[in-house]
């Protein structure tokens, strides 16, 4: 497999070529796992491969892999081993995420994962079920606030601090799959929150948006009033624009600076450090706090260890739409997520590092396509900032659903120059690739059915499926080159 590294906003392969990533998140949010929760076998990787997929966002929770402190799951760790072993074999990529959702499940209670049982300091708080969405702890649950709290303060447990526990985790995982050619990165933790601090920025992000809606520009109330007295939700959720999203969140930036600055960075810092020592492979992923979903800016600065700012490190932002995880995202509006993307673009040019999305989606069915309009927008906005993507997320079947028509598409996987564009017209089928090349050279695309060369370009296929996808190999011509194919249907 190919040695990635980063140059600049970009991955780029040993021959230089600018790569790009793409696939699922497959989570294991279960509590007490012997083994990873899906069967990742043979026949998956084959249809993975015949999908365009390459990357795996391959999300575990510290409960599943120390559930008893100082003792590690090594039935569970084995199942994680053949993954990485298919993985290499049929050329997919993985991240390694320490997945967390409200710091911990709470033996079941609350919707969440993450931290195991001993790990969790709640200060004879108790786990409650929500009410609405599982979100919501982040705001009401004192027992997630003061779990972070003692988290970030590195609070003691057992004799030894919580985040120094966790680093531990961390070096274990660096040792056992550091050399693995699939390895793409460390993803430490996903959407941190920030603990008792999350609740005054909830705060101001409700008063921002009831600002906006009682006095904003771009808010047609009478719109509002009108849906309203038509129960019409759909028009009541598009009254709400994306033009809004910064002015709503920007209450919020200075609070989540705050984090950033005294707890989120240093932890960053210290889990790189941590895995450096064990291994200078693998891509060190910044995350974004929790409310930066929702358009709040990031203000970390990039990872470094010992001071000296690391080479291989990347943005995997997430976004949704605010409907999310309810009943009413068939409403979802692209806007408001293209919105909370562009300040994520912001945040990706300050930083200088490549991006790969680490969530979007977030469809409670897979198989239902009334929503494919909005995900399309979404796909064409990552085109456009030239992003590989991870969907959230895979349920087990998901290969042979519907939601192949939209993720099963032609895209680039390694191109040989600088990069116009490129784009995938599906009006049209057809697919259109601009870049410039220093020399002659050799770029490769996902053709995700039978195609036509429409250009006057050299190729050849490297690889056809099943499915009829096939990946081809374009030889590149010193200066532009336009590469045009026209999907058959």
């Amino acid at each position: 497999m190919d040695k990635i590294s980063a140059d600049g906003l970009r991955f780029v392969d040993g021959e230089g070529r600018t790569r790009f990533f793409n696939g699922f998140n497959i989570d294991d949010k279960l509590i007490d796992c012997k083994e990873f929760r899906y069967n990742l076998d043979e026949e998956f990787f084959r249809k993975y491969r015949a999908n365009g997929f390459d990357f795996i966002r391959l999300a575990i929770t510290w409960q599943n892999i120390e559930p008893q402190q100082g003792r590690f799951n090594e039935s569970y760790l084995k199942s994680i081993d053949s993954i990485f072993d298919l993985a290499e074999k049929y050329g997919v990529y993985i991240l390694l995420d320490m997945h967390q959702d409200l710091y911990s499940g709470f033996n079941g209670v609350g919707g969440g994962d993450g931290a195991p049982e001993w790990a969790c300091l709640t200060d004879g708080y108790k786990a409650k079920p929500y009410k609405f969405v599982w979100a919501e702890a982040y705001v009401f649950g004192k027992w997630v606030q003061r779990c972070f709290d003692h988290f970030w303060n590195n609070d003691t447990v057992m004799g030894k601090g919580l985040q120094d526990r966790y680093a531990d985790v961390w070096r274990m995982l660096a040792g056992r799959y550091g050399d693995r050619a699939a390895l793409f990165g460390f993803d430490f933790m996903n959407e941190p929150a920030p603990g008792t601090p999350g609740k005054k920025m909830a705060a101001r992000f409700a008063l921002g948006a009831a600002k906006c809606i009682a006095s904003g520009k771009e808010i047609k109330r009478t719109d509002i009033i009108g849906a309203l007295i038509k129960r019409d939700m759909k028009k009541l959720l598009d009254s709400v624009p994306g033009s809004i999203v910064r002015k709503i969140a920007r209450g919020v930036d200075e609070l989540e600076a705050a984090f950033d600055s005294k707890y989120y960075s240093p932890f960053l810092n210290k889990m790189s450090g941590t895995v450096r020592e064990i291994t200078k492979n693998g891509f060190l992923m910044i995350e974004q706090p929790f409310l930066c979903n929702g358009g709040v800016r990031l203000s970390v600065p990039p990872i470094t260890v010992n001071g000296e700012r690391e080479a291989l490190q990347c943005f995997g932002p997430h976004a949704y739409d605010m409907t999310v995880d309810t009943p009413l995202y068939k409403y979802a509006n692209a806007g408001r997520v293209k919105a909370f993307f562009t300040e994520m673009r912001n945040s990706q040019l300050r930083l200088n590092v490549p991006v790969v999305v680490g969530e979007w989606g977030g469809c409670s069915d897979n198989k239902d396509t009334s929503w494919f309009p909005h995900a399309e927008e979404l796909l064409d906005f990552f085109d456009e900032m030239q992003w590989g993507q991870s969907y959230w997320d895979y349920h087990g079947d998901d290969l042979d659903s519907p939601l192949m028509g939209l993720l099963c598409r032609t895209h680039p996987v390694a191109v040989d120059g600088t990069i116009d564009y490129y784009r995938y017209d599906r009006q049209n089928s057809t697919f259109t690739l601009k870049y410039a090349s220093d020399d002659k050279g050799e770029s490769v695309i996902f053709v995700h059915k039978p195609f036509e060369m429409q250009s006057d370009t050299e190729y050849e296929i490297t690889e056809k499926y099943e499915n009829g996808a096939s990946l081809v190999l374009v030889k590149s011509r010193a200066g532009e080159n336009t590469v045009t194919l026209k999907i058959k249907q």
